[in-house]
Parts: structure tokens; C-alpha cells; sequence
């Protein structure tokens, strides 16, 4: 029965939307700073990202060397940081956050994208997990794979919609608690950017 298989899609999507990440935490510094306006495409990264993500992993992924796997999570621990430094510089010159939400909607985006493609998760999410799903549905019928994909993704992406509407939400509460949330975030990023560069160098 398709049934079973799109709510199993939409349960993978609600768990992947609110299991705490880098891109998270990202959500959580841009809606601070900039709103909910302007975090929103933040929301739809996974959708840039995941059409390169997936046929790699499907066709390409497993026959490359754990060097890849590594490089990856260097130069994710290096975005990361430098989200972490931005969120700080924000939490720090407080003043300034208003004329910093000026920042485009396009541009969070792109990070978001820049900070998804390079963080190991999703790779390794597809590749181990998402991915046999998804062959598993398509070998039924490419509907049935369609079909996992719609019900995924469209839990996925609402869930972090969801996530970004309720911190933005934070900036009604008053400038305390805003530095709070922006220094909460950039010392969630930089950790998230430590365990990736120790992981990256076989330290854990």
C-alpha cells in the first residue's frame, strides 16, 4: 500500500527537521537577526542542495574513498565557524542588527545551501538511510517514489518553516533575550563547527 510508505516519508521529514543541526541553529541566528521575512528561504536549502546530494550518493557516493567524507567535514567546520563569528559579531554589536537584516533573502539562502551541501549529515542521511528508502519505493513504481519525495520533502520544509516562525518570534521579547538567542546560537554553531573539524581529522 502507498500509504504506509508516504507516512514513513513524513515521518523522516519531521525528524529531520527538528533533530538539532548546524542548520538549525543557522535558522536561529538568521530569523534573530533578520526576521522571519527574510530567514524564510533559509527553509527551502534542502530543496537546492538534496539535486546534487541524491544522485551522487545513489550512483557515485559509495565508491569514493573516506578522504571525501573528510574533506567535507573540514570545510563544513570552516562555514560553520564563520556562521558562529557572524552570529557573534551580531550578539556583540547589538545596534547594529537592524541594519544587518537588510541582508536579502537570496543571500541567507545561499549560505543555507553553502552550509547544507558541505555539512556531512545529509550525505550520510542519504547515503544509509533516505536513499534505500527512496529505491525501495521507486523499484515499486517511480510514482510511489514521487510520492515518497513530495510527502518528505513537504513535511521536511514545513517543519522548518515552523522552526523559523517561532524564533522569530523571539525578537517580540525584548533585546535581552534576543542577545541571549543570538549568543546561544553562535556558540551552538561553533560547537556543531569544533565536532565537525575533529571528526574531519580522526580525532573522534
Amino acid at each position: 500500500m502507498l500509504l504506509p510508505t508516504l507516512l514513513t516519508a513524513a515521518a523522516i521529514g519531521f525528524s529531520a527537521g527538528v533533530t538539532p543541526g548546524p542548520l538549525q541553529a543557522f535558522f536561529l541566528s538568521a530569523a534573530i537577526k533578520g526576521g522571519w521575512k527574510r530567514a524564510l528561504p533559509a527553509a527551502f536549502a534542502p530543496l537546492v542542495t538534496d539535486g546534487l546530494v541524491i544522485p551522487l550518493v545513489l550512483l557515485v557516493l559509495t565508491s569514493l574513498p573516506p578522504a571525501f567524507l573528510q574533506a567535507l567535514q573540514i570545510g563544513s567546520a570552516l562555514f560553520i565557524l564563520y556562521l558562529a563569528w557572524g552570529a557573534f559579531k551580531a550578539f556583540r554589536h547589538y545596534q547594529s542588527i537592524e541594519a544587518a537584516s537588510d541582508e536579502g533573502g537570496i543571500k541567507t539562502l545561499l549560505k543555507s545551501a553553502v552550509l547544507n551541501i558541505l555539512a556531512p549529515g545529509p550525505w550520510l542521511f542519504w547515503g544509509l538511510f533516505n536513499g534505500p528508502n527512496l529505491l525501495e519505493a521507486w523499484a515499486v513504481s517511480p510514482w510511489w517514489g514521487a510520492g515518497y519525495l513530495v510527502s518528505f520533502y513537504g513535511v521536511f520544509i514545513l517543519t522548518n518553516i515552523v522552526l523559523i516562525a517561532l524564533f522569530s518570534a523571539a525578537r517580540r521579547m525584548g533585546e535581552k533575550v534576543q542577545r541571549v538567542l543570538l549568543l546561544v546560537s553562535a556558540v551552538v554553531l561553533a560547537g556543531f563547527a569544533a565536532y565537525q573539524f575533529l571528526q574531519g581529522v580522526n580525532i573522534i
